[in-house]
């Protein structure tokens, strides 16, 4: 039998002037190439690190050919693994990493730009997509709000663990695991975690670490043996292993493992003034103390829990079975709120109350068919549409301002959730049309 040769993969070079960055945060360029046949072929890439009108040299390396056998015809190509070698003319952008694995680690995309200028970035990236996709030809847009400390400012972290028990985050584009001791966008005590787990081995396929920044609770999944929970308390952290409590606009929450909460707490405080301020604004006490709204997607109960205190009622809807017991344990002494165990799209239509306001907060795919549906056929007073996808929250905005014109977009307010990634927050308040 013939053993299969080993073909190294194939590395082009090619000095180019950087275009515009994509949705991802990465510059784009067009190559050109001449195949072996002779054909001329233009392909746009994308180059990580990289950003507009700089003058680059780029390596290109091309996917390995599909394997003879059976399974070649499941094969699927990847794409050509981009990076910058060498970099001629700086964009007056660009500022210093402090990462050392910035680029290749698929963490982040933007800490190789200006602060100041990522949230510009992501303000017009909302901007363009209101005007392509939402039909929208001048948007009552705002700028992006900033995070006021753009670093250690995420409380929840998923580290792979490599096959040598090494806790890391994945090199862009791969499964391959760059082993880490500490990674400056998440908060401190998860860097605490971090620097005590790297010296043991531990198990696939992940570790699971989840702080308060109010105390010194940290959550860790899988549980620690005594050795690691000793040295960790030995810094100062009280460890948890099945739930954690995090204070949130003056609220304490319990959270489990599994749960959705807020990734970035000081944003978070951010966005629930932005949330009652959408809700209630020009609402005088009186009629705000006696409204009814829908809190869907309310994961723990976050919002849920602090619209209470200002409304008469909050219908809380979630499907996830860890969250909801978290968020029947965060209101517990709350009378007015009402939680539904469900999918939003199959307990909305059903709901027979007179709902005034809606707050909603769905995944990234954006409102199914029937949310907007039941909207649209039963039109409430104000919507305050919380999106971690601009382009799903733009083709919302269309469906129930442009093509069904029931609401009338009132403000659209970016938020800068994930500073240094792609990821961009937005808040969008609605309002009902008079007919």
């Amino acid at each position: 039998m013939t053993q299969t040769q080993y073909e190294p993969p194939t590395i082009n070079h090619h000095t180019v002037v950087l275009g515009p960055l994509a949705r991802s945060g990465e510059a784009q360029i067009e190559i050109t190439t001449t195949e072996e046949s002779g054909e001329v072929r233009t392909r746009t890439l994308l180059v990580p690190a990289g950003l507009p009108n700089e003058r680059v040299t780029i390596a290109v390396e091309e996917p390995p050919k599909p394997r003879p056998g059976r399974k070649r015809r499941h094969w699927k190509p990847r794409p050509p693994r981009v990076w910058i070698t060498e970099i001629h003319e700086a964009s007056p952008l660009r500022t210093t990493a402090p990462c050392p694995v910035f680029g290749p680690c698929g963490g982040c995309q933007l800490q190789h730009m200006q602060y100041e200028k990522q949230l510009e970035w992501k303000r017009d990236v909302v901007q363009q997509l209101l005007l392509d996709v939402g039909g929208f030809t001048n948007p009552p847009l705002l700028n992006t709000v900033p995070c006021d400390v753009p670093w250690h400012y995420r409380n929840h972290m998923r580290f792979s663990v490599n096959r040598d028990g090494q806790p890391g985050l994945t090199v862009r584009g791969t499964h391959r695991v760059l082993p880490l001791t500490n990674c400056p966008i998440a908060h401190e005590q998860i860097n605490q975690v971090l620097e005590v787990v790297s010296q043991h081995q531990n198990a696939r396929p992940q570790v699971l670490i989840r702080t308060a920044t109010t105390s010194k609770q940290t959550l860790i999944q899988p549980t620690q043996n005594d050795e690691v929970t000793e040295q960790l308390q030995a810094v100062g952290l009280d460890i948890q292993t099945d739930t954690m409590e995090e204070t949130l606009a003056g609220q304490t929450y319990r959270i489990r493992p599994s749960s959705f909460f807020q990734t970035n707490t000081a944003q978070a405080e951010k966005m629930v003034s932005m949330i009652l301020a959408g809700l209630l604004e020009d609402q005088p006490d009186e009629k705000a103390s006696q409204l009814t709204v829908v809190d869907a997607y309310c994961g723990v109960g976050t919002f849920a829990a602090v619209m209470a205190k200002h409304v008469e009622k909050v219908i809380a809807i979630e499907e996830s079975a860890s969250a909801i017991k978290d968020a029947q344990w965060n209101t517990r002494d709350l009378t007015n709120v009402e939680i539904i165990k469900g999918k939003v799209e199959d307990m909305l239509p059903g709901l027979s109350e007179q709902i005034d306001g809606f707050v909603i907060d769905p995944p990234r795919a954006g409102c199914m068919p029937v949310v907007l549906d039941a909207l649209l056929k039963h039109p409430v007073e104000r919507i305050v549409y919380v999106s971690c996808e601009p382009s799903t929250l733009a083709r919302d905005l269309r469906i129930l301002c442009q093509q069904h014109p029931t609401y009338h977009l009132r403000s659209i307010q970016p938020l800068d959730m994930f500073p240094h990634t792609a990821h961009i927050e937005s808040v969008a308040v609605l309002e009902r049309r008079n007919s």
